[in-house]
């Protein structure tokens, strides 16, 4: 399917609002590396970036299994060979928890500096901003599953993983008394308290979560914006219950591995089921989006709008055959960089012009300084019109096409819990005025 943004413009969604009041959307500023590289100005993220190695960190907390079960002098030669695997793999896995722990903690950097922007904002009396309230809860809720769903249990797994690794090793040389006492000690109820308390916490907070994606997928929403909505219910509903559920069950089951070997049955199942709702965070619910400062997004309306706006844009792609133009025959490239920045792909689109060391020579900006380019819209259109508009929109398309899903598909996933937040807190002051 061709797009065809001229032809007729009542068939498609009107620009967003949310993209037409945004300015920025359609600079970019880029610095020469080195290595004669353009790299993008650097612009602060939330970033959906939990790895996926996390998931095994109750499997790490498992490595004590040879020293628990075979706790016994002399310690059997398979035995000890277990013990080595497991107390290595176990602090191995300390180090996956500190990485996680650092990248979770660049995310509530930013999350604290953006609430401070939204207080300051909601304390200004010239400002209307409707949504401000919707976007500090989604800042509270972004700001708990970071503290707690992830830098927490971070600490808690990461330091029961070390204490189990520690003990384990010591089971090995358990014929020394006092060492054997400490082995007991680090690879029992102590290594292993901390993934007990771990999973006591998630519970609480996936309660809190069940009950918030409960009141944001039962909210009125039109034709566009309800499947949305009761599909990230549905996910984060699904995903809350399993990890909460799982934590407590693996918590007690990790207390119970420190005297009884079927501890371990146990926890297979819930290892199997932490994997599972690691990849489900990572895949379905979370999302990358730019600083809430470059947001753009005014009221319900343009919400509501932008989320059909990614639909139209996903069905274009969905109904474009492979190596087909996106645009008709003699149509002007300017349509596509009209959807380019729409559709918020102009700083990679910008990315992608500069690996073209003659576009790059072109977009030399006059009023910058060393290395620096800045290029607008506006010189972008003026190079469509010279000799450039063939390789402008090859490479649009391509732009279109590899980096637009990704990019939309984290733009909807913001959009609707912001709509969902939105609409409740809309909801909830609708019924303290009719009291």
């Amino acid at each position: 399917m061709e797009i065809d943004l001229d032809a007729d413009p009542a068939a498609r969604p009107a620009m967003p609002k949310s993209v037409s009041d945004a300015p920025e959307q359609c600079r970019a500023t880029f610095f020469r590396n080195e290595k004669g590289q353009y790299i993008l100005q650097h612009c602060q993220k939330f970033e959906n970036s939990l790895l996926s190695s996390v998931g095994l960190l109750e499997l790490a907390n498992a490595g004590d299994f040879a020293a628990n079960v075979w706790n016994e002098i002399p310690v059997p030669k398979f035995a000890a060979a277990l013990m080595a695997v497991g107390a290595t793999t176990a602090g191995l896995m300390t180090f996956v928890a500190v990485w996680d722990g650092r990248l979770s903690w660049r995310n509530i950097q930013l999350l604290r500096k953006e609430r401070r922007y939204l207080l300051a904002m909601r304390n200004q009396p010239d400002k209307t901003f409707p949504l401000i309230d919707a976007l500090l809860e989604v800042n509270r809720w972004e700001l708990g599953t970071e503290f707690i769903d992830r830098l927490a249990m971070d600490v808690l797994m990461g330091l029961g993983c070390l204490l189990v690794s520690a003990g384990t090793y010591m089971a090995i040389g358990g014929a020394n008394p006092t060492v054997y006492h400490a082995s007991n000690l680090l690879s029992g109820y102590i290594g292993n308290s901390p993934a007990a308390l771990g999973g006591l916490i998630i519970a609480v907070w996936c309660i809190y979560v069940l009950m918030r994606a409960q009141k944001h997928g039962s909210v009125p929403a039109n034709a566009v914006s309800r499947p949305l909505l009761r599909r990230r219910k549905y996910l984060v509903q699904l995903q809350s219950s399993m990890n909460g559920t799982t934590g407590l069950v693996s918590g007690l089951a990790s207390m119970l591995t420190s005297t009884r070997w079927y501890g371990y049955v146990i926890l297979i199942p819930c290892i199997c089921i932490f994997v599972f709702c690691n990849y489900l965070w990572r895949k379905q619910i979370g999302y990358n989006r730019k600083s809430i400062e470059e947001f753009g997004v005014l009221d319900e309306s343009s919400l509501v709008e932008e989320l059909a706006f990614i639909s139209h844009l996903r069905m274009l792609l969905t109904e474009n055959t492979p190596g087909r133009s996106l645009i008709h025959e003699g149509q002007s490239p300017t349509v596509l960089l009209e959807l380019i920045a729409k559709s918020r792909l102009f700083e990679s689109f910008c990315s992608r012009l500069l690996e073209n060391t003659d576009i790059a020579s072109r977009l030399g900006d006059p009023g910058g300084a060393g290395n620096a380019i800045t290029i607008e819209l506006s010189h972008l259109f003026v190079l469509a019109a010279q000799d450039y508009s063939s390789s402008i929109v090859e490479i649009a398309q391509e732009c279109i096409i590899k980096d637009g899903p990704a990019l939309w598909r984290d733009r909807e996933r913001h959009l609707v819990e912001v709509l969902g937040s939105y609409m409740s807190c809309y909801n909830e002051k609708e019924e303290i005025e009719c009291k």
